[in-house]
């Protein structure tokens, strides 16, 4: 039952501070501390439901997050962020980042980090 709940559940994002957040090429207004959530072909962003197509979910996020993960699909944060995961893609902080994980994806971190950077395939940069 949990791993059909995880097969689903594609992309999460918490703790958004934020002015807005584009997927995949459109730009939604978030209102601060909202969370995002795409399950499927449908993504809830501060408790709106909007659905989606596309099998992989780029996401940017134009301010700070406390955390998102997706399986696959790129990562932009242009201020800090908490931890960060993709199973495949990029992930890429303008600020300050805890930890950050990719399996396949290159990391690159504009500031602090203040715990771990992990990529199996990937480089990491780290100004």
């Amino acid at each position: 039952m949990l791993k059909k709940i995880i097969d689903k559940l594609t992309t999460i994002c918490a703790n958004i501070t934020a002015n807005s957040v584009t997927v995949n090429g459109k730009k939604y207004n978030v209102p601060d501390g909202s969370s995002i959530t795409i399950e499927g072909n449908n993504i809830t962003i501060g408790g709106e439901q909007v659905c989606i197509k596309d099998k992989i979910i780029n996401i940017s996020i134009e301010g700070s997050v406390g955390a998102a993960m997706t399986t696959s699909g790129m990562i932009h944060v242009t201020g800090n962020s908490g931890t960060l995961q993709s199973t495949s893609g990029d992930i890429n902080v303008g600020g300050d980042s805890m930890d950050i994980r990719t399996t396949s994806g290159d990391v690159i971190v504009a500031g602090k980090v203040e715990g771990s950077i992990t990529t199996v395939s990937g480089d990491i940069t780290h100004h």
